[in-house]
């Protein structure tokens, strides 16, 4: 029973004795595989290549904004015949623009006019509803959606958010009056369709 206890003692030392001899050795004699240290920037990663063999021991990832991708999926499932499928970027980039949450602005368009299908005047590229109280059937026009959306989003920066506006109960009693006394539909419309964007 000695015998035995002593060989497993013997055994663990030995083990540590070579994993330290293996590990001085890597260390040392920079094997170029296990060398190939990752090159990290802010959004990219990547791996250097073998001097010996000149191959590639990795491949590049970039990291991206996924919120395009989020809001085309979203466009994609509630309301695939949309215009705004093709301005993704430019609702992101508006939102970003005037510190916005990407998620509001098409989520106000899918309240006022499901997402830019049903807008009063196909050339009035208002699917927000605004200035439709003016008496105008297809209140404010705009050149384009790029240009509808940049409008709107400087428009809820200047008019709420610069001004401590930024709950989307106040912001409903301002945007759509009569829904304060549905029960703030507004606001739970809006706040339901941002909550799907994910």
């Amino acid at each position: 029973m000695l015998k035995k206890l002593l060989r497993v003692c013997v055994w663990f030392q030995m083990t540590i004795v070579v994993l330290l001899v293996n590990l001085t050795y890597l260390h040392t004699n920079q094997n170029p595989i296990l060398a190939a240290t990752p090159t990290v920037s802010q959004t990219t990663y990547a791996l250097s290549s073998s001097p010996d063999t000149g191959k590639i021991l990795g491949a590049m990832v970039e990291g991206g904004d996924a919120r395009a991708l989020l809001l085309t999926a979203f466009i994609k499932k509630y309301q695939p015949n949309s215009p705004f499928l093709s301005y993704t970027n430019e609702l992101v980039d508006a939102a970003d623009a005037y510190q916005l949450d990407f998620r509001l602005i098409p989520a106000i368009a899918m309240c006022e006019s499901n997402l830019g299908v049903r807008i009063p005047s196909h050339d009035s590229y208002n699917a927000w509803g605004i200035a439709v109280y003016t008496g105008k059937q297809s209140g404010k026009m705009f050149n384009d959606w790029p240009h509808a959306i940049d409008w709107v989003a400087k428009f809820i920066r200047e008019k709420f958010y610069n001004r401590g506006i930024t709950d989307l109960s106040e912001i409903g009693a301002i945007w759509a009056p009569p829904s304060v006394t549905t029960n703030d539909s507004w606001s739970k419309c809006v706040s339901q369709f941002m909550l799907l964007i994910r």
